[in-house]
């Protein structure tokens, strides 16, 4: 306890001057460094943060951290050491060397032990050497660190997006959260280690995590404390924190990293800036070379130091920037990380259609190597190069895309304007021409500086940053973000839309940023949406008529803000009012007001369906809605022709839509329907990441952390058990919910839309209202009163009889209603409980049987289809029920009331209205027993597709109406040969009869004549018998011209039929026409086709007869 006393005296000594002799004489005592440094060099993974602190956490950021800095100041020599060695293996890493790589891994390990930062490398090692990782697992020791040591095994799955790796990540950081009620520091240390890259530190984050921190080896030490310092250099000079951390970093001086360096200049003295500190000029003769306009001598140059120093930052920019301005890319290490990393951050820096993909290739190997020399600071590069229009973002990304090492970039962008001059002035050569550029342009001597600079492109960008310039002068030279121009001209954009005052010019940034949207949205990461936005809720008629507005929120409440997508619905509807226009349609495409891209982007992006919904209130309905978007997609195809095949699959997809809505309208029988295709949508988009978690989980290596076990060890942690399993259950109870419950998609929504308001009372009451056996309550006497018919001739001694009779009758069948609608016809779940016949209680047996089915699925979709074929089992045997009760129970219960109403009106005196009413009883109760079957009949299960069987008919005239909306101009006239006749046709195959009618009448357009040049007459015949299909078409054709080249056509599409070669010309020609046609009946019905087409001359018609 004595001991122990000591140690902590030290820590909490207020004098400095104190503490610094105190805490290097307990270092250099080998009896006492044992004490402090039990955790700097463990002897293997099971050790690592194994022993206890000596000293006490004292919750004062101050104490730890001087303590934490003391000692990584003692062993300035190991930490120079580990940081010689982990340069090497980054370069190495970038080379694709791994056999290099690992053995510098096992260098630092066998110097210094086992570290975080270590067991990140080597599973990224053993992944790319296929290497087993069971070797490296099993060590896991079952601690926190253990627990974030997972992680490093996630993050090199090739199957794991980083995407889907930070929704893991963040998900069990909420998890955690929720069992960590009393350790913080272990949920932030947590968070920290297995979130870095988008891990955000403040000040008491920084305190939460020492107290995990502080038993960790040297080398996580040290890198924790670099990732403070890169905190604490983007806050302000006069922070408390970063003047009181400032002067205890000063003291690294020893420790030879370059990044640590650059810290230290930045947070010294001005001073000791120019006395202690040299930048390195590694680049500067490139950059020179650069400036001056000799773009291919400073690629040279830029290649030459990645050869030498793969991980050098400012050498990738200044490549990339070249090879941008030079418009052809010189490719180095093409097979290399290096060259993939060149590659697509080119990709990203231009904004190219490829940024997503190229963005994921760059943050999955960054993730994989996150505590390297490179990662953190290429992501910033991205932020600040191309991602970011707010001044404080911007200026953060910035500071630390300059932290790799001190040298001219660095004293720019971390240094104030005035310390950023006089320390420049001091670097000045007579030949350091880009030296003397950037000073220009700190002096804002803009006319300096561009006639020092010979690149085109930056002297436009050095107009657009001079505040002096007006705003007309500098649109002049804001160049198109593509080709050659692309990069630069992202900065100038973004420069100009970030300080241009919206007060005054605001329709000119909406102007601007329209264009840019639709050239390439993803230049909406730097455009100031937000402010846009917010300018023009504030604003009145003269801005809610520009075009802009509705496109400007559009992009706003579809990417950012999804929240604001009911006010979208207010700006297009004021859009619309304020121009005077009805809908759409009725806009004057030819208003010069409207340049052609804007009003494209208008109608095909703003004036869907689903804004349509929100934002014009004369729809009647939603097929007037959908006839409305047809229309709209018919004028897109004029004015923008390029892209009409994607306007005729619209067209294509709303119009079977359409058909079937219409057709289900008509169709009375109702059936059980879960909009599955709709649904699975939504479940991938929400839960795909948990099952990746769980597939994460399913490794019997990878725990998960829980709860603290005990408060005296608070190192040690539970682990949940059967993770997997409780992972997994929780995703089928999502698809259970959605597939029972979901409003729009589930089976509930059809129920209460469909049976249970309404439909129901009025089947059940069908029989008894034709037979006057109905009473309606007064609601002012709370009486019930009789059908008049009764009332109108009875005596008016059996009036009460009747009446008494009739209203019990009554109230026992409406109770019988009641009863199936309100107990029966009701879902059931553990959270739902009801006497529910639509029982989705699942058991260990439903788990079970899910989970044997998914042994081999390694897709989500595969997991998704898996489960929904489950729920749909469960589904039948519930129908299986309901119609049972239906038969027995509830037919039972009407023959009750039946019976009992005979009995009480046999006390009728008048022999003639009793026969009477006798007569309506044995009608009413004779039709009850088809009501209910009929009821049954609705409670059968609907294909999965989105409408119910079909005919021939039917799928003629989808494919009819649809190729009528493609070609308005057209007047397409059908006439059956002979009557159709047609069996149904199961509702899932309607996909394809509609493929193979829509190719038939796509050729039609295209090949047949018409007598006057509208009309086209198509003759058919439509036969469905005994699982036999018979199709026949005609149409007129000029047979009397020279045919001989049609003719040649049609034998060599007979021949590639007879030779299987038709699915090559499905492909060449992007699936249309007779090969199509062919191709869905042999591959998608896996039916043996017949097909006979050609032309009879003496007759003049082309025909078609397919038989299957």
């Amino acid at each position: 306890m004595q001991i122990k006393k000591i140690f902590n005296d030290v820590l909490k000594e207020d004098d400095d001057n104190v503490f610094e002799g105190d805490i290097i004489r307990l270092l250099s005592s080998p009896a006492a460094n044992s004490y402090i440094s039990s955790n700097f060099f463990p002897q293997n993974l099971s050790e690592y943060g194994r022993y206890r602190n000596i000293i006490e956490y004292t919750s004062d950021l101050r104490l730890e951290l001087r303590w934490m800095i003391y000692c990584l100041h003692f062993y300035s020599k190991e930490i120079s050491t580990f940081v010689r060695e982990r340069e090497k293996y980054d370069d190495f890493i970038l080379l694709n060397q791994y056999e290099e790589a690992l053995k510098v891994v096992e260098g630092i390990e066998k110097s210094f032990g086992p570290s975080l930062w270590s067991l990140e490398c080597k599973f990224y090692l053993f992944s790319n050497l296929d290497l087993d990782k069971n070797d490296l697992m099993k060590e896991i020791p079952e601690t926190i660190f253990g627990a974030v040591m997972n992680f490093y095994e996630l993050k090199n799955r090739n199957n794991v997006t980083s995407d889907e790796y930070f929704y893991i990540a963040n998900k069990e950081i909420n998890i955690v959260k929720k069992y960590f009620v009393d350790a913080e520091y272990l949920v932030e240390f947590y968070a920290y280690k297995i979130s870095s890259l988008e891990y955000e530190l403040d000040e008491d984050k920084i305190l939460q995590i020492i107290g995990v921190i502080r038993q960790t080896s040297l080398i996580d030490r040290y890198l924790f404390l670099v990732d403070v310092c890169d905190y604490i250099v983007t806050l302000p000079e006069n922070d408390a924190l970063r003047t009181m951390l400032k002067k205890y970093v000063l003291l690294l001086d020893e420790i030879e990293d370059d990044h640590l360096i650059a810290v230290r200049f930045i947070l010294d003295n001005t001073e000791n800036r120019k006395r202690k500190y040299t930048p390195k000029t590694r680049l500067d003769h490139a950059k020179c070379e650069f400036i001056k306009g000799n773009i291919l001598e400073a690629r040279e140059e830029a290649v030459d130091l990645l050869q030498k120093f793969p991980n050098n930052i400012g050498a990738m920019n200044l490549y990339i920037e070249s090879n941008i301005l030079l418009g052809n890319d010189m490719k180095i290490c093409e097979d290399k990380n290096l060259g993939v990393l060149l590659k697509n951050l080119t990709y990203v820096y231009t904004l190219n259609e490829n940024r997503d993909e190229s963005l994921e290739v760059v943050r999955q190997l960054a993730n994989a190597c996150s505590q390297s020399t490179w990662s953190k600071e290429i992501l910033n590069n991205i932020i600040y190069h191309c991602q970011t229009c707010d001044e404080q973002n911007y200026k953060k990304a910035e500071i630390l895309s300059n932290l790799q090492h001190l040298d001219i970039e660095t004293v720019i962008a971390c240094l104030g304007k005035e310390k950023n001059i006089n320390f420049i002035e001091q670097m000045i050569k007579e030949d350091d021409l880009y030296v003397r550029f950037r000073n220009a342009l700190l002096n804002e001597e803009y006319d300096n500086a561009s006639r020092l600079c010979g690149i085109d492109q930056i002297k436009d960008l050095i107009v657009v940053y001079n505040k002096n310039t007006s705003i007309t002068e500098k649109i002049k030279h804001l160049r198109k973000i593509q080709g050659k121009d692309a990069s630069i001209a992202i900065m100038a954009m973004s420069n100009f839309l970030a300080s241009i005052d919206l007060n005054t010019y605001l329709e000119v940034a909406m102007k601007l940023s329209t264009g840019l949207i639709i050239d390439n949205i993803y230049t909406s990461l730097f455009i100031p949406l937000e402010k846009i936005v917010n300018y023009i809720e504030q604003s009145g008629e003269d801005i809610r008529v520009n075009i802009c507005t509705p496109i400007l929120y559009y992009v706003y409440a579809t990417y950012f803000n999804k929240e604001k997508f009911d006010d979208l619905g207010i700006i297009c509807e004021d859009f619309f009012l304020f121009r005077d226009i009805e809908r759409p349609t009725k806009m004057d495409i030819y208003n010069q007001e409207y340049e052609r891209e804007e009003l494209i982007y208008f109608l095909k992006n703003v004036c869907s369906t689903k804004i349509m919904d929100i934002s014009i209130s004369s729809f009647e309905n939603s097929q007037e809605r959908d006839k409305e978007r047809v229309e709209i997609c018919n004028i897109l195809t004029q004015i923008d022709p390029d892209n009409s095949r994607e306007y005729e699959n619209e067209i294509r997809e709303v119009t079977q839509k359409l058909m079937i809505n219409a057709e289900l309208k008509i169709i009375e029988e109702n059936r059980i329907h879960v909009n599955v295709d709709g649904m699975k949508d939504r479940l991938e988009k929400a839960y795909k990441s948990d099952f990746v978690r769980y597939q994460f989980y399913q490794d019997e290596r990878i725990k998960q952390v829980t709860m603290v076990l005990d408060g005296d060890a608070a190192e040690k942690l539970h682990i949940i058990q059967n993770t997997p399993e409780r992972i997994l259950k929780e995703l089928i109870l999502h698809i259970r919910d959605a597939f029972v419950s979901s409003d729009e998609y589930g089976l509930n929504g059809y129920l209460s839309l469909n049976i249970r308001h309404g439909t129901l009372e009025d089947e059940l009451r069908s029989p008894l209202n034709k037979s006057y056996l109905n009473t309606k309550k007064d609601i002012h006497t709370g009486k019930y009163v009789l059908h008049p018919h009764w009332e109108n001739y009875a005596y008016p001694q059996d009036l009460n009889v009747i009446e008494k009779a009739i209203t019990d009758f009554h109230i026992k069948t409406e109770a019988i209603i009641s009863k199936l609608k309100g107990t029966y016809i009701q879902i059931r779940t553990e959270e739902k409980v009801t006497d529910g016949i639509f029982d989705y209680r699942l058991d260990d047996w439903d788990y079970l049987n899910i989970t044997l089915q998914i042994q081999e699925s390694a897709t989500f979709e595969e997991f998704l289809d898996i489960v929904i074929n489950h729920l749909w089992q469960i589904t039948e045997r519930n129908l299986c029920e309901i119609k049972k009760i239906i038969k027995n129970e509830i037919a039972q219960d009407y023959n009750n009331a039946f019976e009992e109403l005979k009995v009480a009106i046999s006390k009728i005196r008048n022999k003639t209205q009793l026969r009477d009413l006798q007569q309506k009883i044995a009608e009413a109760s004779t039709d009850m027993p088809n009501t209910l079957d009929k009821i049954c009949y609705w409670f059968q299960r609907s294909t999965e597709s989105k409408h119910n069987d079909f005919d021939l008919q039917f799928a003629f005239n989808l494919g009819l109406q649809t190729i009528k909306n493609m070609h308005p101009e057209k007047r397409f006239i059908a006439k059956a040969l002979k009557p159709v006749e047609s069996e149904k046709i199961p509702g899932w195959y309607l996909k394809n009869f509609d493929g193979i009618f829509y190719n038939l009448f796509d050729n039609i357009y295209k090949k047949a004549i018409s007598s006057d040049g509208i009309n086209i007459e198509i003759r058919y015949e439509l036969r469905y018998k005994e699982q036999k299909f018979y199709i026949y078409i005609e149409n007129d054709y000029n047979c009397a011209t020279d045919i001989l080249d049609d003719e040649l056509k049609v034998e060599q599409a007979k021949e590639l039929i007879r030779t299987g070669k038709y699915l090559e010309r499905v492909k060449g020609e992007g699936g249309t026409g007779i090969p199509k046609i062919v191709k869905i009946i042999a591959y998608d019905l896996k039916k043996i086709p017949d097909i006979d087409f050609g032309y009879i001359k003496e007759r003049n018609i082309f025909f078609m007869k397919i038989k299957f």
